[in-house]
């Protein structure tokens, strides 16, 4: 299956449930984990520059904490600024999944409070923008669904990948006592 273009054609009256383990089998995720290094691979697999963009302020009471933004060009991935990396790397690998389930909404760009996270970015150029602060669409919950499945193949939160955090309960179980082992 190839990354590339999934996009629906237009005229197609019915929307085809993505396969996601063939997706998740198609997608070269890194070892160790980074998301540049993902996104990196991601931009060549399909041919585009992908582009990642800490926001600050832009979730909030019915804002979305992420946003894609595809121009004719590139992708841009807007996540907010002020949250934890697994939280950000959640945000983008959501925003990601979109790009590889192929959803899109065409926009002018002149959606409010959009056009100040444009900058770089000629609105003209715009072709889609994602930007739903809920999961109550059958493309949210799938690309929520794609974001969970990536996380679970780079075991995002796996004590492996947190170092520091485990010896911390090491250490802490150590002085406590408690039987704490690998």
């Amino acid at each position: 299956m190839s990354l590339r273009n999934r996009r629906e054609q237009p005229g197609d009256r019915r929307k085809a449930r993505p396969d996601f383990e063939e997706l998740l089998a198609s997608i070269d995720i890194p070892e160790p984990f980074e998301i540049q290094v993902l996104c990196d691979k991601i931009a060549e697999q399909r041919g585009r520059a992908l582009y990642l963009h800490s926001v600050p302020g832009i979730s909030g009471t019915d804002a979305p904490c992420g946003m894609w933004i595809a121009t004719d060009v590139a992708d841009h991935v807007f996540h907010e600024a002020a949250t934890t990396p697994l939280h950000r790397d959640h945000i983008i690998l959501h925003e990601i999944s979109h790009m590889l389930l192929g959803h899109g909404t065409i926009t002018d760009g002149t959606q409010p409070g959009v056009s100040s996270l444009f900058s770089g970015i000629d609105p003209a150029t715009v072709i889609s923008l994602l930007n739903r602060a809920s999961y109550a669409t059958e493309d949210e919950r799938d690309a929520e669904r794609l974001a969970g499945l990536i996380a679970g193949k780079a075991e995002l939160s796996s004590p492996r990948r947190r170092p520091m955090h485990h010896q911390v309960l090491r250490r802490l179980g150590n002085a406590l006592g408690d039987s704490y082992s690998d």
